[in-house]
């Protein structure tokens, strides 16, 4: 999440938007959760039958959270995967492709979270 949090301060002036969604968590422990972590991208937490549906319907089994989607200036998803690691790069891709002035990372900065993605 800390990843996450740091993309946001570094891109939201040039367009990114980063959105929280947690269904799962009791709301106190959410918000600590987020608290501890230094969080300010917005979060919205629905524990409705309806988001559990949602959940179990079409993302079980799949892999783990966060649950990323970039998704460009035109609504288009660019691209989607599961989990998040510091200088991946295809989140860097990803971003690059939605338009954003991303840096390259230097070779060795990314993390081993590459061989558990799961496109979607």
């Amino acid at each position: 999440m800390c990843h996450l949090q740091k993309l946001y301060e570094k891109y939201q002036d040039k367009g990114l938007v980063v959105l929280g969604f947690n269904c799962s968590d009791h709301k106190g422990i959410a918000r600590a959760l987020l608290r501890e972590n230094g969080v300010t991208f917005p979060n919205i937490r629905d524990a409705t039958r309806v988001a559990w549906k949602v959940l179990d319907k079409g993302y079980k089994g799949t892999g783990g959270v966060p649950l990323n989607y970039i998704i460009d200036r035109d609504g288009k998803v660019v691209d989607a995967w599961y989990g998040y690691e510091e200088g991946h790069p295809r989140a860097l891709a990803a971003l690059k492709k939605a338009g954003l002035p991303v840096e390259d990372q230097p070779a060795g900065t990314m993390g081993t979270q590459d061989a558990n993605d799961m496109r979607l």
